[in-house]
């Protein structure tokens, strides 16, 4: 591929040079008749090399982070090895292409080796995620996770990089002698930039959702092959002659010349991973978003090159140089200071725009453009007139790329792991903006009153009140604890009523104190379906609350997995979801990713349960895939169950399917239960084990052998057999029915990653509506869940199920229709009807207990007749007739 774009996927654009001495024309020229013909196939050629490249480091980062661990942490390492693996590319095997007679030939040879090398990885990537679990052990060191995920894909991706990186300096020996303006180079630049950005979003938005990231590699494979054969046919027969070599002296300044190219390669990367963790915390970071953030970058280097030809012809090259320099440095400090109001630009795109998947990536776009436009401008232009000066002196292209691309390389390393966390953002933007400094071209007065504007510019950005930490408050809220960290930003924030909530990257809640209730049923409710757990292992942590909740049963010993550090260390901010945390020995808890710490050896657990992911988000779609359920069921113990929470709240109904669907094909005999009855966040856990289970009808008397357990577990309704499994849903026939025949999520076709986002940008109905769908779609049978239980208990518990479903769907058509005008009167008929179809549906009489209890204060003899109809809706209990006993007579 000819890897113009890949200067533009990243960082800044750059165009070969038409002047460049690399190579100069043979008497074999094409005759000018058809030079045209020519330029417009070597433009076709550079605009499918554009596409394939980028498509190349979507599929290649996508691939990687089921290894890797996380998309950022895969991002960072891609985008180095690409950098690094093109620097060593452009450096020796790059020139001597250039040099040689027949560059056409190795251009499309070149080609060729990226394809088949492509093509290759094929089969690699599976046995790359077989090999990090054995490079990186659990609780590795920090510095050994991210030596592994920098060096890793160096290695893997190195073969394709290094032709990559020589394929530059061939493309500029094969146009030299065709070029004789720089108009035509413009063009064939255009073209190499339109193809990258078509393969930026083609790739993501239309071929992976489609046939998934193998079938997309072989494409742009093929692409590969086509580039090549072109090549050799418009430009095969062209012999060209070396240029001579160019002297090099002491007044050539060669290490001058390049040394602002590695500073710009550095800051332009460092630019593009400062901003996207910033945005990350307002932008939905769907598979989507990192794609429309590139696309944004690619178009602004290129705009950038542009305008840089168009005023390079008027202007004093170093005077250009410091100009530009200037520029770049003010639009960073600028679009620094533009991104600390780009949630109010937000807002307002997303109230302008229609509430649909259309409107809502229109809205993440418009920030893309704002965030990255005029910097990358900038970039782009300052690139194009160093990359120029340097190929005029030096000789070729090849080196300018070679060190531009190596400080690019350095970027993730230096400003992922380290400087984010280190200085937070807007001091690493401050510090970005100073360093142009070093790219000044002298110390003459232009660039001397530079260096102190652009000083000037980045002292008042550290020193200004602007924050680029976006934290979502409640009126009256506070902040209680906030973290930036190299995956996410981590705030703790508690609300005028005392609450205090885990909030992700601004947008992302992962639990509170509010909730801590369905929290802990989510450890106590798979934990309740073993006869008898030894160890458990919980994957995503929260605020710790779920896996605190396992050190309520006597003896187990469990592990509790969770991939941001910065989540763990809030755990002392949740005392009373997650009081067991530092204090029982019992649980362990690593930093780490869930999918490598189930693929590495170790111990096998009787109970596995995983947290509530948030599907949309970018990454989390391969915590469903089938190879994920397939390691999982291979850490199990004889015996063991695992339970998969699901957030029906963030999920459709045909995403839904999906993962049933692919849960199902791993776990043959399944069963899916509720974690409460919640309309609003209604939570499902699909709960799979190597053989088909049923229990007694006094399962829950004689599992809870622990007193002390057994009032916990009371406390959160959870206090018999009909209180458990009455929360079943359906067995794995029904569930089968339910998903259908279709499509499974897999590493290769991630299509919860790709369907997933339609609810985070415009949902099409409310989480109780897709609910109820739900409940009308499975049919629960006693038989399915009890076993050797009497008739009695099997009709009581189908009771429930009707009642629970009606309950429901009352919930549901409440809410829709902004709740009730007299709660009393609406709802208490209706609660005791559901009383009259199940006396033991607590979840019905409760509430009316309640109600009269209320209305006893004003209205007695209100409270009177609600308590007589309660009872003789349920005689079987005394609540109601207590509360009669004690009220005042008419």
């Amino acid at each position: 591929m000819s890897e113009i774009n890949v200067v533009t996927a990243a960082s800044r654009g750059a165009a070969p040079s038409a002047t460049a001495p690399s190579a100069i024309a043979s008497s074999a020229t094409a005759p000018p008749a058809t030079a045209p013909r020519r330029i417009l196939a070597i433009m076709a050629i550079a605009g499918l090399s554009g596409f394939a490249g980028l498509g190349y480091e979507i599929i290649w980062t996508r691939m990687l982070a089921v290894s890797l661990g996380h998309e950022i942490v895969a991002v960072l390492g891609v985008i180095a090895a690409l950098f690094a693996g093109i620097a060593l590319g452009s450096l020796e095997p790059g020139r001597r292409i250039a040099g040689s007679p027949e560059p056409a030939r190795w251009y499309a040879g070149l080609e060729i080796a990226i394809g088949l090398w492509a093509l290759a990885l094929i089969p690699l990537s599976p046995l790359i995620g077989d090999l990090v679990p054995l490079l990186v052990p659990v609780d590795a060191a920090p510095a050994w996770q991210w030596l592994v995920a920098f060096a890793l894909p160096f290695v893997l991706l190195l073969p394709a990089t290094l032709a990559m990186g020589a394929t530059l300096p061939a493309l500029e020996a094969v146009l030299a002698p065709r070029l004789a303006n720089g108009a035509a180079v413009g063009r064939v630049y255009a073209a190499n930039t339109a193809g990258a950005v078509a393969g930026t979003l083609a790739t993501t938005f239309l071929l992976i959702p489609s046939v998934g990231l193998s079938a997309t590699l072989a494409l742009c494979a093929t692409i590969n092959f086509v580039c090549a054969a072109a090549m050799w046919r418009c430009g095969g027969r062209l012999r060209v002659e070396p240029a001579p070599a160019v002297r090099v002296t002491g007044d050539d300044r060669r290490p001058a010349m390049l040394a602002p190219l590695f500073v710009t390669g550095l800051l332009g990367i460092g630019y593009e991973i400062l901003t996207i963790r910033v945005v990350s915390q307002i932008l939905e970071n769907t598979i989507y978003t990192f794609a429309i953030l590139l696309a944004a970058y690619l178009l602004g280097t290129a705009l950038g090159a542009s305008i840089r030809n168009r005023i390079a012809v008027v202007r004093n090259p170093d005077a250009l140089t410091s100009l530009l320099v200037t520029v770049t440095a003010l639009a960073c400090i600028g679009g620094a200071a533009v991104l600390a109001s780009s949630d109010v630009v937000l807002g307002a795109l997303r109230n302008t725009l229609p509430p649909t998947v259309a409107g809502r990536l229109a809205a993440e776009l418009g920030i893309a453009a704002l965030a990255f436009l005029p910097p990358t401008i900038a970039m782009g232009a300052l690139f194009t007139q160093l990359a120029q000066a340097a190929s005029d002196r030096v000789g070729g292209v090849g080196t300018a790329l070679a060190v531009n691309t190596l400080g690019a390389a350095l970027a993730p390393i230096l400003f992922g792991p380290i400087l984010i966390p280190l200085v937070g953002a807007k001091l690493g933007f401050a510090v970005l903006a100073f360093g142009y400094v070093l790219a000044l071209p002298n110390l003459r007065r232009p660039a001397i009153v530079s260096a102190a504007l652009i000083s000037a510019g980045a002292l008042a950005l550290a020193a200004s009140p602007l924050s680029l930490q976006f934290v979502q408050m409640p009126l009256g809220g506070e902040l209680l604890w906030h973290r930036d960290g190299v995956m996410a930003a981590v705030s703790v924030v508690r609300n005028s009523a005392g609450d205090q909530y885990l909030q992700v990257n601004n947008h992302f809640r992962m639990g509170g104190t509010a909730s801590e209730r369905s929290d802990h049923r989510q450890a106590h409710i798979p934990l309740l379906l073993h006869p008898d757990p030894k160890r458990a292992l919980f994957l995503g942590l929260g605020t710790g609350a779920t896996v605190s909740a396992a050190g309520d049963h006597p003896g187990l010993v469990t592990d509790g997995v969770e991939l941001v550090p910065e989540v763990v260390e809030t755990f002392p901010l949740f005392p009373r979801s997650a009081p067991q945390l530092g204090r029982n020995p019992d649980i362990n808890i690593h930093v780490a990713d869930a999918r490598r710490f189930v693929r590495a050896p170790g111990v096998r657990y009787d109970v596995i349960v995983a947290d509530l992911y948030h599907p949309s988000v970018d990454g989390s779609g391969a915590l469903y895939a089938r190879e994920h359920f397939a390691a999982i069921r291979n850490r199990l113990a004889d015996g063991g169950i695992f339970c998969q929470w699901l957030p029906l709240h963030q999920l459709d109904i045909d995403t839904l399917r999906i993962i049933v669907r692919t849960f199902l094909d791993v776990f043959p005999d399944s069963s899916a239960y509720l974690a409460q009855f919640s309309v609003e966040t209604p939570l499902i856990a699909l709960i799979g084990s190597e053989a088909p289970r049923t229990y007694p009808a006094n399962w829950f008397e004689t599992r809870i052998a622990d007193p002390v357990l057994g009032k916990r577990l009371g406390a959160l309704d959870l206090k018999d057999g009909m209180s458990l499994f009455g929360l079943y849903l359906a067995g794995t026939d029904e569930l089968r029915s339910f998903a259908g025949p279709g499509r499974l999520n897999t590493d290769d076709q991630p299509f919860v990653a790709a369907q997933a986002p339609r609810i985070a940008y415009a949902a099409a109905d409310s989480p109780g509506e897709r609910l109820v769908t739900l409940l009308g779609a499975l049919h629960p049978r006693a038989d399915e869940v009890l076993s050797g239980a009497g008739d009695d208990a099997s009709r009581r518990l189908a009771a429930y199920w009707i009642a629970r479903d009606r309950y429901l769907e009352m919930g549901v058509r409440t809410l829709a229709g902004g709740g009730p005008r007299n709660l009393i009167a609406d709802v208490a008929p209706r609660l005791i009807e559901l009383v009259r179809i199940s006396p033991d549906f607590d979840s019905a009489y409760l509430p009316v207990l309640a109600m009269a209890r209320q209305l006893s204060v004003k209205d007695p003899a209100a409270a009177r007749g609600l308590l007589e109809t309660l009872d003789r809706a349920n005689p079987g209990r005394s609540e109601a007739r207590r509360l009669l006993a004690v009220l005042p007579p008419d």
